[in-house]
């Protein structure tokens, strides 16, 4: 865990913070002094991440929390900042795909994506930025993908929201830098997650496919997402807002002309 005590004093809510990247923001998090609240859609999930740093000597509670609902996301804001009237930092990291284009995603898979990936987001904002201001400032690091910037196919709904995550991330950053509440967003690419690898298992190679099209020629692994999360939401950023980080080992640095490397 990291030696850097930078957050103490602060609190911090972190969504799907069971596994993948959301548990290992929690855990970096809590490294660095903050009391966190971890939720995830598994209550069981949650409360392990939250006892492993209850276990390393940190402070932290569980929540089990389907972000799909509105009310009992509301709740989990006020929950996460009442013990210190007030909430430093949130971190969006709850994500769906569901990998179909638009002539074969119906309406109610379209809303489960768009309700997960970026109405949460709006959600989860709303609620935490009266609690941020009470404190002073805050910072709040939304998730995104890469596939907000560029197209992926067959994901036209994950496209879809994760652009709006980017955009809406920049929009919150103009509107509140002057309550001195900073707002950004990672972008990542290709990364080992209980979600992506079980897409890995349905390629021909067992691999990411995604990760072979990379510089890198590898996924990332989830410390390696959330690291550049929680310094965004640290000291050390504090003139970084509206940024939209891009973690994606090279994918979107350009593209490679097989004849350029035979010459």
């Amino acid at each position: 865990m990291n030696d850097l005590r930078d957050f103490e004093g602060k609190t911090a809510f972190v969504t799907a913070g069971g596994s993948g990247i959301g548990r290992c923001i929690a855990l970096e998090a809590a490294a660095r002094g903050a009391t966190v609240l971890v939720s995830d859609r598994s209550g069981q999930l949650a409360e392990q991440v939250a006892a492993d740093i209850r276990q390393a000597g940190g402070k932290a509670r569980a929540l089990e929390l389907d972000v799909r609902d509105t009310q009992r996301l509301l709740d989990a804001v006020d929950a996460a900042a009442e013990p210190a009237n007030g909430l430093d930092l949130l971190f969006n990291v709850a994500g769906i795909n569901i990998p179909k284009n638009v002539e074969h995603m119906d309406e109610d898979e379209w809303s489960a994506v768009m309700d997960v990936n970026l109405n949460s987001v709006y959600r989860a904002c709303r609620q935490a930025i009266p609690h941020m201001r009470r404190r002073g400032g805050g910072a709040i690091i939304n998730i995104a993908s890469i596939a907000g910037i560029m197209a992926e196919n067959r994901c036209g709904a994950y496209s879809a929201s994760k652009g709006g995550v980017v955009l809406l991330t920049r929009n919150m950053a103009m509107d509140f830098a002057r309550d001195n509440i900073r707002v950004n967003a990672v972008c990542p690419g290709s990364t080992r997650t209980p979600r992506t690898q079980s897409y890995w298992r349905s390629s021909p190679t067992g691999k990411s496919e995604m990760a072979e099209l990379c510089p890198m020629k590898r996924s990332a692994e989830p410390e390696e997402i959330a690291r550049p999360a929680v310094f965004l939401a640290s000291d050390g950023a504090s003139y970084i807002t509206g940024a939209a980080l891009v973690v994606d080992g090279g994918m979107t640095a350009g593209f490679r002309i097989p004849t350029f490397d035979r010459m």
